[in-house]
C-alpha cells in the first residue's frame, strides 16, 4: 500500500505545476513572478519499504510416541550349590622295578617259496601213422549224379586227424580227383567215418592218416 503523505506531496506537486503552466498560458505568470516569489518547494521521494514478508507458519511438532515401559523381567539366581568335598587320593603301593624282559630271538628266516609248476607242455603235432593202424569204418562215398551224367572219374586222396577219442575232427583233400564234386563227396564220405581212440604206451593220442577214395563207372 502506498504512503498517505507521499500520494499528498505527489498531489501538491502535480497541481502546483498545473496551476503554474495555466499562469503561462494566460500571461499572468510574469506578473505573479515579478509581485510574488514563490517559495522553493522540495518535493522529496521517500522510496517505499518493500512489504515485510510474513514468516511462514511453522510446521506442527510430532506429537512425542509414548514410550512403552519396558516389560519387566524377573531374574531369578541361581542358588549357588555347596562345593562337594573331593575324594582323598589312594596311595599307591610301591611295585618292585619289573626286570626287563628278556630280548627277543630274531625270527627265523621265511621259508623260500615253492617253486612254480612247471608249465604243461604243449601237445606236440599229432603222430602221422597209417590208415590201417587206426581201426575206422571203411568209407562209403556217394557218387555225385552230375559226375555220373558227365562220366567223371578219379581218385581223391583226403588226409584226416582223430582226437583222444577217435572222433574225426579234421579233414584235407591232399590229392585231388580233377573234379572239386568228387572231392567234396570224397570229404564226406571221411568225415562220416568212425574211428576207435589210437593208443600209444597204454595212452590215447591223435593221429592223422591218408585215406585214398576212388570213383569209377561200371
Amino acid at each position: 500500500m502506498f504512503d498517505q503523505r507521499f500520494l499528498k506531496i505527489t498531489l501538491a506537486v502535480l497541481l502546483f505545476h498545473a496551476g503554474l503552466l495555466y499562469l503561462i498560458q494566460s500571461g499572468l505568470a510574469r506578473k505573479l513572478t515579478e509581485a510574488v516569489i514563490a517559495p522553493e518547494i522540495i518535493a522529496r521521494i521517500i522510496p517505499l519499504e518493500p512489504p515485510k514478508q510474513e514468516a511462514p507458519p511453522e510446521p506442527p511438532k510430532p506429537k512425542p510416541k509414548q514410550e512403552t515401559p519396558p516389560k519387566q523381567v524377573k531374574v531369578t539366581t541361581p542358588k549357588p550349590t555347596p562345593p562337594q568335598p573331593k575324594p582323598a587320593p589312594q596311595p599307591v603301593a610301591d611295585l618292585p622295578p619289573t626286570p626287563s624282559a628278556p630280548a627277543a630271538p630274531p625270527a627265523p628266516p621265511a621259508p623260500p617259496a615253492p617253486p612254480e609248476p612247471a608249465p604243461a607242455p604243449v601237445s606236440a603235432a599229432p603222430r602221422a601213422v597209417g590208415i590201417g593202424e587206426i581201426q575206422c569204418t571203411p568209407p562209403q562215398p556217394k557218387y555225385p549224379s552230375q559226375s555220373r551224367r558227365m562220366g567223371e572219374t578219379g581218385k581223391a586222396v583226403v588226409r584226416l586227424t582223430t582226437d583222444e577219442s577217435g572222433k574225426v575232427v579234421k579233414t584235407a583233400v591232399v590229392t585231388s580227383s580233377g573234379s572239386s564234386r568228387l572231392d567234396q563227396a570224397a570229404v564226406e564220405a571221411v568225415q562220416a567215418m568212425r574211428c576207435k581212440p589210437y593208443m600209444d604206451n597204454g595212452r590215447a593220442v591223435a593221429v592223422t592218416a591218408q585215406q585214398p577214395i576212388g570213383f569209377e563207372l561200371n
